[in-house]
Order: C-alpha cells, then sequence, then structure tokens
C-alpha cells in the first residue's frame, strides 16, 4: 500500500492541545523518538511576508534526524504542541547541532508565538517523528534510486530536507571509489500561491547549477501582471509529473509527495497511472 501518513484525531492528553497537523503524531503508529531535546533559538528571519525561517542549536549530543521528518514543538508557557518539518540537512544536525525550520503564520499559538515573540536566546522543546523520510545512507537501492519531488506550499518543508540530503551523497559520492554509490536523478516540481512564497528557490538553483542530475521546476497558483521567467502560472498538473516521468527511470524512481490533501492524492493517482510502483510513493498531506 501507499505509505501514507493521514492527520487525523487518535490520541488526546489532558493537558495539552495538539494543532490538526501535530495530532496524528501522537498515533502509537507514528514513529516518534523517545527523547525530547531542549534547542536554544539562534535566529529568526523574515523568508516572505507569511514565512519565517528559525534556526535551532542542540547541545546535547546525539541529536539526528532523517531527511523528510519533523519537530514536535513545544513552547514553555504554551499548553498547545504543534509540528514543523526539518529544512536543513540532516548532516548539520549530526555534526553540528543545527536545525532549520520554516514556518508559515498562523494563529495556533506555538506558530503566532514563534511569528511574534520568538527571540535568539530563547529556549524550546523538541522531540522528533516521522515515518515520511529519504535514508539513503543505510539502502544502497534508495541511495542509487531517481527522485521525484512534489510540493505544494508548506508542504515543500520536508522536500527541502531531502534535497540537501541529495546533494550531500552527490558529493560524498565524488571521492569514492568506483564500486561506490551513484546516485540517480532528481526532478522537483515546487508549487506555491505566490512568488514570494517560494522561498527556497534561490537555494534550489544554486544546487541546480552545481549539480546538472537536479531539474526544478516552479508552479504559481495567483496570476500575475507582469509574468516572471522560469515560473508555470498554474497548479501542478498531470501532463507535469508526466513529463518528469519520463525523464526519469520508472522502475527504480522514488516519489515524495507533501502539500494540501487533495494535490497529494490527485498526484499520488497519476503517479500509479503513469506505471510508478505503490510501494516507491512516498506522501505525507495536511489539510
Amino acid at each position: 500500500h501507499l505509505l501514507k501518513v493521514s492527520y487525523q484525531r487518535q490520541f488526546c492528553a489532558q493537558s495539552i492541545k495538539f494543532s490538526s497537523r501535530a495530532d496524528f503524531r501522537m498515533s502509537p503508529n507514528v514513529y516518534r523518538q523517545k527523547k525530547i531535546y531542549t534547542a536554544v533559538v539562534k535566529s529568526i528571519q523574515n523568508a516572505s511576508p507569511t514565512i519565517k525561517i528559525a534556526r535551532l542549536y542542540v547541545e546535547e549530543k546525539g541529536f539526528s534526524f532523517k531527511a523528510g521528518q519533523w519537530v514536535d514543538f513545544y513552547v514553555p508557557g504554551i499548553l498547545e504542541v504543534t509540528g514543523y518539518s526539518m529544512t536543513s540537512p540532516p548532516n548539520e544536525a549530526k555534526e553540528k547541532g543545527i536545525l532549520e525550520l520554516s514556518v508559515k503564520y498562523g494563529k495556533f499559538p506555538p506558530t503566532h508565538w514563534l511569528h511574534n515573540y520568538c527571540c535568539p536566546g530563547q529556549e524550546v522543546q523538541i522531540r522528533v517523528g516521522g515515518d515520511f523520510y529519504y535514508d539513503p545512507l543505510s539502502n544502497r537501492d534508495e541511495a542509487e534510486a531517481d527522485l521525484l519531488l512534489i510540493g505544494g506550499g508548506v508542504g515543500i518543508n520536508p522536500l527541502v530536507s531531502i534535497l540537501y540530503e541529495y546533494r550531500d551523497l552527490l558529493l560524498a559520492s565524488q571521492f569514492q571509489s568506483e564500486n561506490s554509490i551513484r546516485p540517480g536523478k532528481v526532478h522537483l516540481l515546487y508549487s506555491a500561491k505566490t512568488e514570494e512564497e517560494l522561498v527556497f528557490r534561490d537555494k534550489f538553483s544554486i544546487i541546480e547549477k552545481e549539480h546538472p542530475t537536479l531539474i526544478c521546476q516552479y508552479f504559481v497558483t495567483k496570476p500575475k501582471v507582469i509574468p516572471s521567467p522560469g515560473i508555470i502560472y498554474s497548479r501542478i498538473k498531470k501532463e507535469n509529473v508526466a513529463d518528469s516521468v519520463k525523464e526519469l527511470e520508472t522502475g527504480k524512481t522514488l516519489c515524495y509527495i507533501c502539500g494540501p490533501s487533495t494535490m497529494t492524492d490527485d498526484v499520488a493517482g497519476w503517479l500509479l497511472n503513469l506505471g510508478i510502483k505503490k510501494e516507491n510513493i512516498r506522501y505525507e498531506k495536511w489539510w
């Protein structure tokens, strides 16, 4: 069956309220680390009028996550808890204790706090979890597979970390022997409501220039009077997905989809019709 992560209420704590994004993560069926870490806010910056990027530092040794996973985010003094996907490389967490979160504005208390009151030096608690991830270091077949990454809105966040992990794998493979891992190709389809919310476009473009095995396409759903070059002004359509699938090796392509539930369901259905194996379609949806 498809690796499906749905957001349904399955657990309720008496003293803590969870957002819809965090509720399903309390389910015993969803992997979560036992350890809760203290993290210090190192910086908080505006990435767009609606999105902030926070960089956190975990001093305690042993902190790690897989590309695509998230953290439950606990703010001292706030009972509500929510979850955010990492937008930084797993290596940065292992080597430096650093993780990055990209958070779109919302009224739920932890998100409201992060946008309006969060400052460098403040402490929060985090716990890693998630079954939606890319783990090439433990699976050679996965490391050498082609990747199709499709993200809508803030659904791009876990795919950012996955793309960084792919980049690091490419860099490592350059210094290995002839029998070492040979990463496949990657196509990224990235959709947002406005150009300003394509907050990772510049970073992706740098990786794309350095690594010709990566191809990125950008979609904006809100029309613009004067179109910008390199942007398709529409939703991601079946023909866009089909074009990418044709460029990749269908038999060994892993597909990661994250975004609104309707988009996720549509794309998963298209991929099945295009011949992608069910077990190679991995997605995380939010409502």
